[in-house]
């Protein structure tokens, strides 16, 4: 079987798109046409059902879609295992968090890493797409998420900590929130996960049950940040975002004492034997940051 067919047909699979698929290999949509043909003659089997408007797997195809990944991640890991074995604490690093984590890193992490080890060329790619990165396109993902996908390996790092806070400015129009009546205060929610309205306030053995309410929303932590320092409601974020802000004043901590368990953070990289030293390194300068101050995360 020719491996540049199974190639194509991997790429018409996932776009179901002969059009597409031509377009992401960069090849004419005549040339993916002829792969496939060519697949079927050495097969004997029909691979595709095509109509004007839908295309679907047949039986054969959808057999051959499962082998044939699983030869596109074994050729992925025995390149990424020869690489490995040639970069020392050099080469590519391709790493994906989302928007907000990834901004932290560019902070906290990325300017001493690069420092530490100048012949790592380090690319970041923030955002709330979540990648793929079992196929290698990426070295490792930070995944703020209660789901992971099952085909990667995932190193737990603990439960992000969110915290309330509000603006001096808010303050002066609203007496301090405290526990009992800080459910009628206005929020800046994240639109994003209206299930965040509702959270779970933790203080040492005690928990207490809190749906908040507000007008405004907002798809970001930054943007739900920018918001409450107008004096428009509280937020609640995550305390490695607004740390910062609470020590120079600009951002009050509300119920100090009390903390809110957010996502679970992980570390996510693509099966491999062996860990690259460049991986080995990155995750540990992540893991030293978070690990700076106890109050990021909660165990």
């Amino acid at each position: 079987m020719d491996l540049s067919y199974l190639q194509t047909f991997l790429m018409v699979a996932d776009t179901l798109s002969f059009t597409q698929a031509a377009d992401k290999l960069n090849v004419s949509k005549g040339l993916v046409s002829r792969h496939i043909q060519k697949l079927e003659q050495q097969l004997n089997a029909k691979l595709f059902h095509r109509t004007t408007r839908s295309m679907h797997f047949t039986e054969a195809g959808e057999a051959l879609y499962l082998k044939a990944r699983q030869i596109q991640l074994l050729a992925i890991e025995a390149e990424m295992r020869l690489k490995d074995m040639t970069q020392v604490v050099s080469g590519d690093l391709h790493v994906t968090a989302p928007l907000e984590l990834g901004k932290a890193l560019c902070r906290h992490v990325i300017p001493q890493f690069c420092r530490d080890y100048p012949d790592i060329n380090l690319m970041l790619d923030c955002g709330h797409e979540k990648k793929h990165i079992e196929l290698g396109d990426y070295d490792v993902a930070l995944r703020a998420d209660d789901t992971l996908p099952q085909d990667v390996v995932a190193k737990p790092l603990g439960i992000i900590r969110n915290v309330i806070v509000c603006s001096k400015q808010y303050l002066n129009k609203n007496s301090m929130p405290d526990r009992n009546n800080i459910h009628q205060c206005a929020f800046v929610l994240n639109s994003r996960e209206r299930r965040w309205g509702a959270f779970e306030l933790h203080c040492g053995e005690q928990m207490v049950s809190l749906s908040v309410s507000g007008h405004l929303h907002c798809n970001t932590y930054s943007g739900i940040g920018d918001l409450a320092l107008q004096g428009l409601g509280l937020a609640c974020l995550p305390f490695y975002q607004v740390e910062e802000q609470i020590h120079r004043g600009e951002f009050i901590h509300v119920l100090p004492q009390w903390s809110i368990r957010a996502q679970a953070l992980n570390l996510l990289y693509a099966q491999r034997r062996e860990m690259p030293q460049k991986l080995l390194r990155f995750n540990m300068a992540v893991k030293q940051w978070l690990l700076s101050n106890e109050s990021y995360l909660i165990s």
